[in-house]
């Protein structure tokens, strides 16, 4: 087997996997913030704030995208490479991989929440070399499929950072109804971790005692909110186009 049929396998693998696979780089973060609890001063508010505002900034890059994506296209299919038109304009104008730059930004988020000021330039390359597969393989499917459509948009199209000058209008309607339908897991992945980041530092700090009330409620308030919009995707047509 070629290496660059190689590399195509194992971007496939982590494009599989790609929802589990930041979980371990995360779980790794949370024992080291149980060896370096001070180095970075995590318990700041504007650290905090700065933190929560790359999250959601994260999130909301994600949902442009998917907003006004074309049908069967970019998604949160599990097993394999889904693609039945090209998405070349809108947010797709401007860079080829909205999707994973909204990923990064939301990890690093979650990075620089840790308050190790090490750890977000290591996670920051590990993320990008992690990404950098999947994209790899994802753009051997693609240039398959498309052929010179491809080509000419990848020639003409940064890979994650956005060149906004070459903007191209999308016919497309922005679906909010689209948006939750695909982003509430990611959405509720994000309110877990940050939970678990929350009860991490009142135990830290001793304030665990104090702060049960406040812990359980929102945690409860996640399971509703996660289980709600389960219930709603799979068991209603509130999300089905009109």
């Amino acid at each position: 087997m070629s290496d660059q049929n190689q590399l195509e396998k194992l971007g496939n693998q982590f494009f599989k996997y790609r929802g589990q696979i930041p979980v371990l780089f995360f779980l790794v973060a949370f024992g080291l913030m149980h060896y370096f609890p001070n180095s970075g001063h995590w318990t700041q508010p504007s650290r905090i704030l700065f933190a929560l505002g790359l999250v959601i900034f994260g999130h909301v890059i994600r949902a442009l995208a998917v907003g006004k994506r074309a049908q069967h296209t970019s998604g949160r299919n599990r097993d394999e490479q889904v693609a039945e038109a090209l998405n070349t304009t809108g947010i797709y104008s401007m860079m080829r991989h909205p999707l994973y730059l909204g990923n990064i930004t939301t990890y690093m988020g979650w990075a620089v929440f840790t308050g190790i000021d090490w750890l977000v330039p290591v996670f920051l390359v590990l993320f990008i070399a992690y990404y950098r597969l999947i994209i790899y393989a994802e753009e051997q499917f693609l240039y398959r499929k498309f052929g010179s459509m491809h080509s000419d948009w990848k020639n003409k199209t940064p890979l994650l950072l956005p060149a906004f000058w070459k903007y191209q209008s999308n016919s497309q309607p922005f679906s909010l109804k689209v948006v939750l339908e695909n982003e509430y897991s990611g959405w509720a992945a994000s309110m877990t971790t940050a939970w678990v980041l929350w009860v991490f530092q009142t135990y830290v700090m001793g304030a665990f005692q104090s702060k049960q009330c406040e812990i359980l409620a929102s945690a409860l308030f996640i399971l509703i909110f996660g289980l709600g919009m389960r219930y709603l995707k799979k068991k209603t047509n509130v999300f089905k186009a009109s």
